[in-house]
């Protein structure tokens, strides 16, 4: 299941993690992440973890792997905007990616031809920031995706188009 969110009324931006993390809490942290193509704006206070992360994505194959934990303190009531960003929640042992399985968000048709799915085979949960404007997210477990809906109302289910 794919939600899109665009300009929810629970959000301070358009793609804020800091109010979309909480309604998954216990699934965010008990996943590992795979965070790729990532840009941020710091609207308050530089965020030393997440620019490290930032720093790391130099190259559109660059990625960072970190805890869920880690993610949710990082990410949840800080003034952090994602412009771009995939974060891939993977349960169990995180895989190796080659360069060409580097999940991104800018310049990828298919988060819109095939909303549905998924950027990288492994993961549970992903969430796409797109362009500081559109935040999408996907979940393997359908029954968490309707309990997401419940407190972000707003999300529009998005369908692949050959099943229109």
């Amino acid at each position: 299941m794919t939600i899109l969110l665009e300009n929810p009324p629970q959000f301070r931006w358009q793609t804020d993690l800091g109010r979309l993390l909480p309604a998954l809490r216990p699934q965010v942290e008990e996943l590992s992440w795979i965070i790729s193509n990532l840009q941020c704006l710091h609207l308050g206070e530089n965020i030393p973890m997440v620019a490290g992360w930032e720093d790391q994505m130099k190259h559109y194959y660059s990625y960072a792997v970190v805890p869920g934990k880690t993610l949710y303190e990082a990410m949840v009531g800080k003034d952090i905007q994602v412009v771009w960003g995939v974060f891939c929640g993977v349960s169990g042992e995180v895989p190796n990616l080659s360069n060409e399985e580097v999940p991104y968000a800018d310049g990828n048709g298919e988060l819109w031809t095939k909303p549905e799915s998924f950027q990288l085979a492994a993961s549970e949960i992903e969430v796409v920031c797109f362009d500081s404007d559109i935040t999408l997210i996907k979940f393997r477990d359908e029954k968490l995706g309707y309990r997401f809906l419940e407190v972000f109302p707003d999300g529009q289910i998005l369908r692949n188009l050959l099943d229109a």
